[in-house]
């Protein structure tokens, strides 16, 4: 019995070409994958200042009441935070730095705060 070296070459050429392909599918899907999820944390990164900023915030602010007039100047300061924040977002959705699922969530946010009297005055 003789052995074909031509088919066997053949053969490993194709094993070789399948196994590539399949190297570079995977690496592909890892990349994609590592991208995800550090935009993930850099989304989380911000949501974290948003959370920051509403912690502080007096309730009756984020339910629309006005601030008193002792925590004028304090929720000022935070609104302004909040806004220079938004504004971020804004210009890293822009860029393409920021996913369609977070920033329409984002953007709700944004909107409904913005329709609160303290945050449009």
């Amino acid at each position: 019995m003789t052995i074909d070296w031509n088919m066997v070459s053949s053969v490993a050429t194709a094993v070789g070409s399948v196994a590539t392909a399949i190297g570079v599918i995977f690496g592909a899907w890892q990349i994609r994958l590592s991208k995800k999820q550090s935009q993930a944390e850099f989304e989380d990164k911000l949501d974290q200042q948003y959370r920051i900023i509403s912690m502080e915030l007096p309730v009756d602010v984020l339910i629309g009441k006005a601030p008193d007039a002792d925590e004028k100047n304090q929720v000022r300061e935070l609104i302004y935070n909040y806004l220079d924040l938004s504004n971020e977002q804004v210009y890293l959705r822009a860029k393409g730095r920021i996913s369609t699922y977070t920033w329409q969530s984002w953007s709700a946010g944004i909107k409904a705060h913005l329709a609160r009297e303290t945050f449009s005055t």
